[in-house]
């Protein structure tokens, strides 16, 4: 796999988790009118907490960063001149 899919796949992967997270939270909330924003929000905060959560697990089980990240191999970028 090249380094650009590698990239989508650890970036995509807890953007989906957050987006699930967030759907789920919102089916327990009474979000009242106005506050449809708050949906968005907790997605974004998510996501963010659950790749924050994979590379802290990572950095003592590697395999389970994998898992949830969609991938184990970390995208190396190159300068191009």
């Amino acid at each position: 796999m090249n380094d650009t899919a590698t990239a989508y796949i650890r970036t995509y992967a807890p953007l989906l988790a957050g987006t699930i997270i967030g759907l789920a939270a919102q089916a327990g909330l009474d979000i009242s009118a106005g506050l449809e924003h708050l949906t968005g929000l907790i997605i974004v905060v998510a996501g963010a907490a659950y790749y924050a959560l994979a590379r802290l697990i990572g950095r003592r089980y590697p395999k389970v960063e994998a898992i949830m990240l969609g991938s184990s191999k970390k995208p190396s970028y190159k300068a191009e001149r």
